[in-house]
Parts: C-alpha cells; structure tokens; sequence
C-alpha cells in the first residue's frame, strides 16, 4: 500500500475540502463546552516523514491540518510572524485551531473530488521553519517596541511598489548597549540579482526612523542560501504580529 508522501502529500499540501475543527470554551453560563466549526481550506502540517511512514488507507485520526486563510494575506513571507503565506494569497496563522484527520479521510476527499494545491520545494521548507519556529521564538523587550513598530511601519510602506516582489522577509536585530539603541536590518531576497537594489531600500527603511528611537547600524540583503541558521534564530520579524499585543491594547507590549 503507497504511503501519503508516496501519493503526492507534503508539508504545506493544501486540500480544498470542508472539514469540522473543534475548541473548548467557556458557554455564557459558565459551562465548559464544545465549539465546533467548519473551515473550507487546510494545509497538511505533519512532517513528511511521518507522511512517508504512513499508508494512505491508514484509519487513525494521525495526519495534522492547519485551516488557511486567504482574507486579507500578510504583506510578506513572515517566516518569523504570527501568519505565514503559503502562497502569493493563502496563509496559516499560529494561533488558529487545528484538527486531525485519518491518511484514509484525505484519500477519500480526493476520490469525491477536492481540489490540492502543491507546495513549491521552497515554501514547503520554509513552512516546516515556520512551524518550528513558532515554539521558540525570542520574545521582544518592551522598551524596544516603539522601535520595532516604527520599523515595521516603515518596512510596510513597501507594499504595492516594485520592491515588495523582491523582497521575502525583513529580520531586525537590536543593540540595546548604546544610547541611543542601534539596529540592524537583513533583507531575505528570491533573486541574487536584487541585492543592491534591496539593500538601497533598506537604507531609505532606516532613514525614515527618527534618531531619537533609534540608529540604523548594518544593512544586509542575501538569498536564503546566504542566510544563516544564527540569523534566523537571534532576529526579530519586522512585523508587528510579532510582538505581543493584547486584546482590548491600541500598541503592542512587548514579552
């Protein structure tokens, strides 16, 4: 009997299929009860080796999916943010509900229909960091928010303009040992060839941050093969999902 990997599935396959997920919630007279909802778009998160060992008519509920979303999509890759596209239009959220499904359910589905979507190699891969991630990300100092948002405001601006394409994720990290602080901004860029144009609009990014909050320090732009695993782990997303912001707040907090 072929396995899921065998079949076509990988981490980050999206199945177009109505499917239930639960939560557990408190009901307006304090009982602890079932929510239950349905969601039309999945993408598989369990890892492809587990896919490899599992067969396709396998009844257990075993396989991971995570709902996708395509209201509203982040503005960039957000490899270190709370939302991560999957697509130039689909993305997952970190703090979503999930459910789990038996390799049999998927293969039914299919049979009946449903539509998947593959992955490129390198979304998928970087879906599986994302995924990984998200359990152990550094948490920002709260006197560091109003530069990291200001940041983030800036990198933003960028959307609709010619570089947003470029452009795949923009890491910040943080000198809090001068005063005022400095800061250094990593552009993740597709294309080798745009590293100086990248890296000519991450300087207009740190410009445009009032000096008061902050100096701009080095300015970088690699393809992810250029960028190291040290970068990735020490660095803040220029995204403002990846701070703490508590329901009810106008600003985000901080850790």
């Amino acid at each position: 009997m072929a396995s899921l990997y065998e079949a076509g599935w990988r981490q980050g396959s999206i199945v177009i299929a109505t499917l239930p997920f639960d939560g557990v919630v408190l009901d307006p007279s304090g009982q602890v009860v079932r929510a239950l909802r349905d969601h039309g778009r999945w993408a598989v998160a369990s890892q492809e080796c587990d896919l490899d060992l599992t067969n396709v008519d396998d009844p257990s509920p075993t396989i991971e999916l995570r709902a996708v979303h395509t209201d509203d999509p982040p503005y960039d890759w957000g490899l270190r943010s709370a939302r991560f596209r999957l697509t130039e239009s689909e993305y997952v959220t970190a703090d979503d509900a999930r459910t789990h499904v038996s390799p049999a359910v998927l293969a039914a589905l299919l049979a009946a229909g449903a539509e998947r979507q593959e992955p490129t190699p390198a979304r998928s891969r970087a879906f599986a960091i994302w995924l990984g991630l998200r359990y152990d990300r550094p948490a920002l100092e709260p006197h560091l928010v109003p530069l990291a948002k200001r940041i983030a405001d800036e990198v933003r601006r960028r959307q609709g303009r010619p570089i947003a394409a470029r452009v795949r994720d923009v890491l910040m990290q943080f000198d809090d040992s001068s005063d005022p602080l400095r800061f250094s901004l990593f552009a993740v860029v597709d294309d080798a060839r745009d590293v100086e144009a990248v890296r000519e609009w991450l300087a207009g990014v740190a410009s445009r941050v009032p000096t008061d909050l902050g100096l701009g320090d080095e300015l970088e732009a690699a393809p992810p093969d250029r960028i190291s695993l040290q970068l990735i782990e020490q660095s803040y997303a220029a995204d403002v999902t990846q701070l703490t912001w508590r329901p009810g707040k106008p600003e985000p907090e901080g850790a």
